[in-house]
């Protein structure tokens, strides 16, 4: 790598992405504006550092049409940007993650609504394309809590989070070969291997239990009866790490994906060095380390 190249791989140049910080709000008042609102199908708290985001379409298995999509979006926007969230866990209500796109909102859009589907009105994207898009690039850790089943673009923002915490009761798969669609192709593959990913997309089976995790569709399996205690037990965990260097170290994840193995541990040494030269906690670390006591992280 030339010395024009590794100038290009330091962190904030080059073609990396990194959070725009479009959020409008604090994530605080984006709970209290949403929260038990009738006309808003999602749930949102603020606890300890943790950002809890609920799905709540219940009679539609937690399906994306366009209000819960597009407050999804906005609920992950503004814990990106709030530095008093640590870490944010999305869930779903009523015994479901998400279905995927909401079936009717899909059939509108296909008979030309452009106003009342998740699908943006000028460049087609599905929002749960941003989304996803959302939870890859926001600098905090993302946990995915699966109480039931997640499929299609639900899969999609399972498999989006940096972990996935599922009941017994939860299962993850594709279903859109049998509707004649495409997609859990790229964030699948990523889990389990482009060949499993191919087998779940072509049987239209949903994986389930301990062959979820031995995939990596799971990172964890827990009973129903202990799934609250264990979420956020792992959100209070996540929420006490040194959150700069979590957001540092999922910028490096994305921009290393699938480069020369030269030009990832260049970039990551790169990283390293501006963990070594921006983040406080970092140094924090290294002097808890010296003095053998717990390190005291602040995030930033």
């Amino acid at each position: 790598m030339s010395n024009q190249e590794a100038d290009q791989a330091l962190p904030g140049r080059g073609p990396g992405r990194e959070w725009a910080g479009a959020a409008t709000e604090r994530f605080a008042d984006f709970a209290d504006r949403v929260d038990g609102k009738e006309d808003v199908p999602l749930r949102a708290s603020l606890d300890g550092g943790v950002a809890t985001l609920t799905l709540d379409r219940p009679r539609r298995r937690n399906s994306l049409d366009l209000a819960l999509s597009r407050h999804l979006l906005l609920g992950l926007m503004s814990a990106g940007d709030d530095p008093g969230v640590r870490t944010v866990v999305i869930t779903g209500s009523g015994g479901a993650f998400c279905a995927g796109d909401d079936v009717e909102s899909v059939r509108r859009w296909r008979l030309g609504d452009r106003v009342d589907t998740p699908f943006d009105p000028v460049t087609s994207d599905a929002h749960y394309l941003r989304v996803c898009e959302a939870i890859l690039h926001l600098p905090k850790p993302v946990i995915a809590g699966l109480t039931g089943a997640a499929a299609g673009a639900g899969a999609e923002i399972a498999c989006a989070a940096d972990f996935r915490l599922a009941s017994t009761r939860a299962s993850i798969g594709s279903c859109l070969a049998g509707v004649g669609h495409v997609g859990n192709v790229v964030l699948m593959s990523r889990l389990t291997g482009p060949a499993r990913a191919t087998e779940i997309y072509l049987t239209g089976r949903m994986v389930s239990g301990d062959e979820a995790v031995r995939l990596g569709l799971f990172d964890r399996l827990c009973e129903p009866e202990e799934f609250d205690r264990e979420l956020a037990d792992l959100a209070s965990r996540f929420a006490a790490l040194p959150t700069a260097s979590v957001g540092l170290f999922k910028e490096l994840r994305e921009r290393s994906w699938g480069q020369p193995a030269e030009y990832g541990l260049r970039l990551q040494d790169a990283y390293h060095l501006k963990t070594h030269a921006t983040v406080a906690d970092a140094r924090e670390g290294m002097a808890a380390f010296a003095e053998k006591r717990p390190p005291r992280f602040t995030g930033g």
